[in-house]
């Protein structure tokens, strides 16, 4: 099989959807496909490797540029995909779909190349909570609806995506299957926590409570940061980690200097994706405190917590779809009532004493998730829906 993954933005590994592409891509390739990734233009070079295709993109910065970068870069994307489809003849497009893109739904139908798009979420809501125009509300509906109509199959990434999918655009059920997030079980699996904390600097003798990932406010770290002095008071040899950056950083930092904090929390900036599994390994609980707003109509399928769980750590996070149900079937953590710093206060409190607990959980959860959520097993289960659909073709 010759397959195209049309991927909307640029390559690193600083968040989690540039992880699943990577991943995919990496995986696919190691299953024996032969399988191209086309990204956006990027400075950065890691990921330099003849299969995966830069497409140009600009970054012009004045009043509605971002409209002529979309613009630019979907021309630019127009071109690079017809030229190689007409080269390479690929037997089909596994395309990460987005309310601004187009071309891949395109270039799919001049060229009759059969198309499988994956949906991570629900553009309109995203939208809607986003305060978006109503003009820009009603364009990314429409391109959506050509961009799903346009697909032979959808692969959601949640149960609640897929509902939503079916809700709000009258998708039928049987074109749509749900295919979870993973974690690269090579990269994120136990380690000796003690030699991980010395190779990091950190104090061997004091508990670590850690958080990983961007850091905007739907990730809810203010309520961890909240809960910190009711644990604390229970517990004072205890410190929190905040491994990533984003936007929210500089006010969360405020908000734990505010509540004289700043020594008890540790927030370490960006971090490179390869190292970001001695941070979870160093600590004695993960945690995921989600908030509502975004996160429950949809469900979570978080990269955060399936690596949690492979590198064998109990995790305490938001009862969230998707998340809860994570906790429930792997046995691996304890879920949370979203938003409420004193029922995620309780739960660290209750397993930070009882390392018997935390190891079990640690146990359960690692080996549920190197047995199901292996990138390796996402990349078979997408290469099955793409060979069924050229089958059925």
């Amino acid at each position: 099989m010759k397959l195209f993954i049309i991927y909307g933005r640029q390559l690193d590994l600083f968040n989690g959807s540039n992880v699943h592409a990577i991943e995919v891509f990496n995986n696919l390739q190691n299953l024996g496909v032969d399988v191209f990734l086309f990204s956006k233009s990027s400075e950065n070079g890691n990921f330099k490797n003849s299969n995966i295709i830069e497409v140009p993109s600009t970054h012009f910065q004045f009043p509605f540029a971002n409209y002529l970068n979309i613009f630019i870069y979907q021309l630019a994307l127009f071109s690079y995909l017809s030229y190689y489809s007409i080269k390479i003849k690929p037997d089909l497009f596994y395309t990460r779909l987005a309310g601004n893109s187009i071309s891949s739904s395109i270039v799919s139908s001049l060229l009759k190349i059969t198309q499988v798009g994956e949906v991570n979420g629900l553009t309109i809501d995203e939208m809607i909570i986003q305060g978006s125009s109503k003009l820009n509300i009603k364009i990314a509906r429409l391109i959506e609806n050509i961009n799903f109509n346009g697909c032979s199959k959808l692969v959601a990434v949640t149960s609640g995506v897929k509902k939503g999918l079916m809700d709000l655009y009258s998708i039928p059920e049987s074109k749509i299957v749900v295919i979870n997030n993973g974690a690269n079980t090579d990269l994120f699996t136990p380690m000796e926590k003690n030699k991980v904390k010395w190779e990091l600097n950190l104090d061997t003798s004091l508990y670590y409570v850690c958080f990983v990932g961007n850091l905007v406010s739907w990730q809810g770290v203010e309520y961890l940061i909240k809960a910190a002095p009711l644990i604390l008071k229970e517990c004072a040899d205890v410190r929190f980690m905040v491994v990533g950056d984003g936007i929210m950083k500089k006010e969360w930092m405020q908000l734990a200097d505010n509540l004289g904090l700043s020594e008890k929390f540790f927030f370490t900036g960006r971090i490179s994706y390869e190292k970001v599994p001695m941070y979870i390994n160093a600590s004695d609980i993960c945690v995921a405190p989600f908030i509502r707003e975004r996160n429950s109509k949809i469900g979570l399928s978080a990269l955060k917590t399936y690596e949690y769980l492979a590198c064998g750590k109990p995790l305490v996070a938001s009862g969230i779809p998707g998340v809860k149900d994570l906790i429930e079937v792997s046995g691996g953590g304890i879920s949370v009532t979203p938003e409420d710093p004193e029922e995620l206060a309780a739960a660290v409190i209750k397993l930070l004493p009882d390392e018997n607990a935390r190891s079990l959980m640690g146990d359960k959860g690692c080996r549920y998730v190197v047995e199901n959520h292996s990138w390796h097993s996402v990349a078979r289960k997408v290469l099955a829906v793409c060979n069924d659909v050229i089958k059925s073709n």
